[in-house]
């Protein structure tokens, strides 16, 4: 096999004109894939840190109903010794942080929105993927103020350090308001979550509602490599000291997450199919060209005993060195686009629909496009050559010599 893949390598060289022409394509079909799929796996995790690190956490627990019914009955669930259950989950390892949160709708200065009550220390730890942040941040102490979005506050008319009236209903069906100034502007880059939350120290979340609960603990993790196996290990962990609840990864709720990454593998996809188009044509027709002046040298071969298979063998070596060699070129031309790219600052992109920032996007490595690269670079090449091959490969001995002589 070594034998046969120096004579692959020799062949390559001797018809260098039309080695640097497959080379070429290949080079830069694989360049092109890996700066596409760096794009899209930089967007995927730009999102998912926006989504995780101002929305969700890693991990949600509720009360077992509390999803099903805080549309109609916010108040009928709660989570039983809160500060005991967030104790116990600080004491694992893996978990940064675990944050209490109060939900419940209300209407400012007629906007309706959705008051989150928080604990503003253990809350700052997880909103740390956010823009446009003005202003002084809540804390535990401040009994008259809220934080919410830039875009909320447009839509509201308010300013910061101005005041607004929060309306809300209570759970004996009372109906009360309170005065908050507001404190800080702070938006992630979700435009749902940023025209609807309003974000309160709980001590304002009981004065206004008058409950004293937790509806959600909303869990850091130092890492997301096994997410799901967490969930239930928590779950299983927490059940047998007590505790009834629903544990949720943010991927499950994050619905809007899910409908980008399909959209946009669609568009990969398309992409990925056009680049293995190209280099498919372009390297079977520098490969069919090189093959036809060559016929001689085949002719050859065969008057001197090689068997047929041999010969097509050490052509599909050709075609697979030339492939690899294109992968390790593209790897290394993509290596230093990304480099000039990344350290220029991106490459700027206005919110898109559903975001409510614009974004510099770098590019990431991403595990995907490395798999296509490698089947595109190694595959490809040889699929191209199937046919100039077995066209060369059906003639006569005679023919052979005779083509390669004219």
């Amino acid at each position: 096999m070594i034998q046969e893949l120096k004579i692959a390598f020799h062949s390559l060289v001797a018809h260098r004109r039309k080695t640097w022409a497959i080379i070429a394509s290949v080079t830069l079909g694989i360049c092109a894939l890996i700066l596409v799929g760096g794009y899209y796996e930089y967007n995927y995790w730009g999102l998912k840190q926006s989504l995780i690190r101002s929305q969700y956490a890693h991990l949600q627990l509720y009360p077992r109903d509390y999803l099903t019914d805080r549309d109609v009955s916010p108040f009928l669930h709660e989570i039983e010794s809160p500060h005991d259950l967030i104790a116990n989950l600080e004491n694992k390892d893996i978990v940064l942080t675990a944050a209490p949160r109060s939900r419940a709708m209300a209407v400012v200065n007629g906007v309706p929105v959705e008051i989150w009550g928080v604990d503003p220390d253990r809350e700052a730890s997880i909103f740390t993927f956010t823009t446009s942040k003005r202003g002084m941040g809540l804390t535990l102490e401040d009994i008259a103020s809220c934080q919410m979005s830039p875009v909320l506050a447009q839509e509201i008319g308010v300013s910061l350090n101005d005041s607004v009236s929060v309306i809300g209903v209570r759970e004996d069906s009372m109906v009360n308001a309170v005065d908050l100034k507001v404190q800080s502007l702070i938006s992630s880059y979700a435009e749902d979550f940023d025209r609807m939350v309003l974000i309160v120290p709980q001590s304002v979340f009981y004065d206004l509602f008058g409950v004293d609960s937790v509806h959600e603990i909303a869990v850091l993790l130092k890492n997301d490599s096994h997410v799901y196996e967490l969930r239930d290990q928590f779950k299983t962990e927490l059940e047998s000291a007590g505790w009834d609840l629903k544990i949720t990864v943010w991927f499950e709720q994050a619905t809007y997450f899910r409908q980008v990454v399909n959209y946009y593998q669609g568009f990969y996809r398309i992409i990925l199919a056009i680049v293995a188009i190209i280099v498919f044509f372009a390297t079977g027709t520098t490969m069919s060209l090189s093959l036809m002046e060559r016929t001689r040298e085949f002719g050859t071969y065969l008057s001197m005993g090689t068997r047929r298979s041999t010969v097509v063998l050490r052509i599909f070596n050709e075609a697979l060195m030339a492939g690899f060699i294109g992968l390790i070129a593209g790897a290394i031309l993509s290596a230093t686009i990304a480099w000039i790219i990344n350290a220029s600052g991106g490459i700027y992109m206005p919110p898109a629909p559903g975001m409510s920032s614009s974004i510099n996007v770098y590019i990431r490595y991403s595990v995907q496009a490395g798999i296509f690269c490698l089947l595109s670079a190694l595959a490809v090449p040889v699929a191209a050559v199937i046919i100039p091959a077995r066209n060369i490969m059906r003639q006569s001995i005679v023919d052979l010599l005779n083509r390669g002589g004219r």
